[in-house]
């Protein structure tokens, strides 16, 4: 009896604990219980599910890498030769832009501070307007072609294929310098080796069953530039011949006629294939693509 009441209190406030720490566990062990319960059922489900799943033997998906890491060479070899690398597209803009510049007759003499500050001056003034700066590019580059070429009596069409480019968006621009800049190299080359005329050269996009079939819109693009021009069939051999030089341009599409007069003249037309890739695209079957 001395104990009891002694220790009365002390034995009240452990036993009290006691009971709220086994209903502690109780509670803990329903709440986990649940849990634990939920997780082995998605679990299991998970795998259920992994052994339905076809996996392909090591040495297949090894060959499917080595498949893609070719196709990864034979895109960049073709970027290389025949297309325009487009993963950089501010790198490849201001490419570009050097390209067409280079082409005119008052750039040809500048050294090579003044024409980096020139190509720097035209990249920010597209950027700061696009319409505007585009614009002023394209009229550039069309008077000084026109100009040199009336001066040595050759006929260029007037607005360079570019007379109804009025207003573009800013994922076009790519695409316009890219044929801008081909446009201003196949003048270039019919003003070096005197070609008669350049009698037509109109933009367009490709109609149905031109492009490369199947290919991925997202990895590759092409632009087309049609043009005609007429000369003595000798010149026009070294104006095509030309188009296999550095950066080589496709072409499809060649006609040639004998013209009445002058009697070695010809009239050429052919559409210009511009092709742009970027090779960071991944590789993606067409059904995945349809999907």
């Amino acid at each position: 009896m001395d104990f009891w009441a002694q220790h009365k209190s002390f034995i009240l406030k452990a036993l009290a604990g006691t009971l709220v720490f086994l209903v502690a566990l109780i509670a803990k062990g329903i709440t986990y219980g649940d849990e634990l319960e939920k997780a082995e059922g998605a679990n299991g489900r998970l795998a259920g599910e992994i052994r339905r799943m076809k996996i392909a033997p090591v040495r297949q998906i090894q060959a499917l890498e080595d498949n893609e890491a070719r196709l990864m060479e034979n895109a960049s070899t073709i970027l290389k030769q025949i297309g325009w690398d487009s993963a950089d597209e501010q790198g490849l803009q201001v490419e570009l832009l050097r390209r067409t510049l280079g082409y005119l007759r008052g750039y040809r003499d500048m050294d090579a501070g003044s024409f980096d500050r020139a190509v720097e001056q035209m990249r920010q003034a597209i950027r700061d307007d696009l319409n505007g700066g585009f614009g002023q590019l394209r009229l550039r580059v069309r008077d000084e072609l026109v100009d040199e070429a009336s001066e040595r009596n050759i006929s260029v069409a007037t607005g360079i294929g570019f007379e109804n480019v009025l207003e573009l968006q800013a994922n076009e621009l790519t695409k316009y310098l890219l044929q801008l800049e081909l446009v201003a190299r196949v003048v270039r080359s019919c003003i070096d080796a005197r070609v008669e005329a350049v009698a037509e050269i109109r933009l367009r996009e490709p109609r149905e069953g031109e492009t490369i079939p199947d290919a991925n819109p997202e990895f590759l693009r092409e632009a087309y530039v049609d043009v005609a021009l007429r000369s003595k069939q000798d010149v026009l051999t070294r104006v095509l011949n030309g188009l296999d030089e550095g950066k080589r341009v496709p072409w499809r599409n060649l006609r040639i006629d004998r013209l009445p007069r002058p009697a070695d003249h010809v009239g050429v037309e052919l559409t210009l294939v511009v092709l742009w890739a970027n090779p960071e695209v991944p590789f993606v079957l067409k059904e995945e693509r349809g999907s």
